[in-house]
């Protein structure tokens, strides 16, 4: 955890590496509020059950969590400790994907506020009106037990990534740099829609290559990461490639003076396989440092696919895989097992293509399919590998061709499945 203080207001950051990124930019936000100028780092802490009381004793504690869907077990287990030890002498705050999904539940489990939809704008306007004891149920995106209805994200205003810094570069908390949010493909296992909209949304080049310079000069960074939902839909309307403003990006942000390596289109992002193309990838490998490729294909069922919204095909995603290993790039694919309406049928066509795409010399990134909340198939049945699906994957793990949190996705997909019951 980390802990920053304002006036007699102490603010508690609690940070799990699912919440990292958005952590970045929600602090980043903070720090450049001009109402919040005082806010300064005091030290990251563990809040031992001492901790919290002696950090209560020195001012008005606010405890704000990034709530992710497979995090919620954890997160409410934190939160009955904290009302357990302080009671209601801390304000709690939640905001992130599954926030804006369920805020009733999470005021259920204790907090005191939701934040629904981007944070970037809500969270700095909620702390300062906390701060100064003026009414918080009025900020469009807060949700309280004074709420009478809940928001939805793609209700509330969106922000312009440009109006916002990406990291907190005086706090020291700085990680990749989101260039795109958004995104105009409404695949049905996918909660991105739902939380940020399906008009696709840039950080400019200006605005990249001004924060990748002082990140260089004042942190001494030699590397840096994008992050985007599909990254070679960069500068467009997420539906196609947009050359130029792609080598635009690309070009200006490797002319950094001290900046070694630029990552693009590796994990944590990927890239559909439709939009990849020998131009493209030639493009790339001019400019970046990253030796893999990650590609979203998700299943070798065509049924599979179109019944998920995927709109692209099994032979376009063999296609884009034989593209980038031509290309000089190692395809890293993305797999989903235990889809709604997958038949053993389609099971076999996908255990099939996995052995297909690493003989071709690609590697795997599995999944079980997670009835994530705000995505269209929140309702469905969670993903269950059957025995042979369960060995397959399990040998690929073994001669490491196959990573991914699979095995604990499938739990994972249980308990989210329980409580939408």
């Amino acid at each position: 955890m980390r802990v920053y203080q304002v006036d007699s207001h102490i603010l508690i950051f609690s940070v799990h590496s699912s919440s990292r990124y958005s952590l970045a930019a929600l602090l980043g936000a903070v720090e450049t509020d001009s109402r919040l100028v005082d806010l300064h780092v005091v030290a990251p802490l563990e809040l031992t059950e001492s901790m919290l009381e002696k950090t209560a004793a020195q001012g008005r504690l606010i405890i704000a969590h990034s709530v992710m869907s497979t995090q919620t077990e954890r997160v409410y287990h934190e939160v009955k400790r904290t009302r357990k030890i302080l009671g209601s002498g801390a304000t709690l705050i939640a905001g992130g994907a599954h926030a804006s999904a369920r805020p009733g539940e999470l005021l259920d489990a204790g907090f005191d506020y939701v934040v629904v939809g981007e944070g970037e704008q809500i969270f700095p306007e909620l702390l300062w009106r906390l701060m100064n004891d003026q009414d918080a149920d009025t900020i469009a995106g807060v949700v309280s037990e004074h709420s009478e209805n809940y928001p939805r994200p793609r209700d509330l205003p969106r922000i312009q990534l440009d109006d916002y810094p990406p990291f907190a570069l005086d706090m020291n908390v700085v990680g990749p740099i989101e260039i795109t949010r958004g995104c105009p493909y409404a695949c049905k296992f996918c909660c991105t829609p739902f939380l940020t909209g399906g008009r696709v949304r840039h950080r400019s080049v200006e605005s990249i290559t001004k924060w990748l310079r002082t990140v260089v000069e004042k942190r001494g960074f030699r590397r840096t990461w994008f992050l985007s939902p599909n990254a070679l839909c960069y500068g467009g309307r997420g539906r196609d490639v947009v050359p130029e403003k792609l080598e635009h990006l690309l070009k200006e942000s490797t002319s950094i003076e001290g900046l070694d390596e630029v990552f693009f289109g590796s994990f944590p992002s990927e890239v559909r396989p439709e939009f990849v193309s020998k131009e493209i990838l030639e493009l790339l490998r001019h400019y970046v440092a990253n030796k893999t490729l990650q590609i979203g294909l998700q299943s070798g069922s065509d049924k599979v696919l179109k019944t998920a919204n995927r709109q692209h095909t099994v032979a376009e995603g063999l296609d884009a895989v034989r593209i980038a290993l031509d290309c000089g790039f190692i395809p890293h694919v993305d797999m989903i097992f235990g889809l709604p309406e997958e038949a053993k049928e389609d099971v076999d066509a996908s255990i099939k293509l996995c052995h297909d795409l690493v003989d071709m010399g690609a590697r795997l990134h599995g999944h079980v399919f997670m009835p994530l909340p705000g995505s269209s198939f929140e309702n469905m049945p969670p993903g269950r590998l059957d025995d042979e699906t369960r060995r397959v994957l399990g040998d690929l793990s073994r001669r490491k061709v196959l990573t991914g949190a699979w095995g604990n996705q499938e739990s994972l997909a249980e308990k989210l499945a329980a409580v939408d019951r």
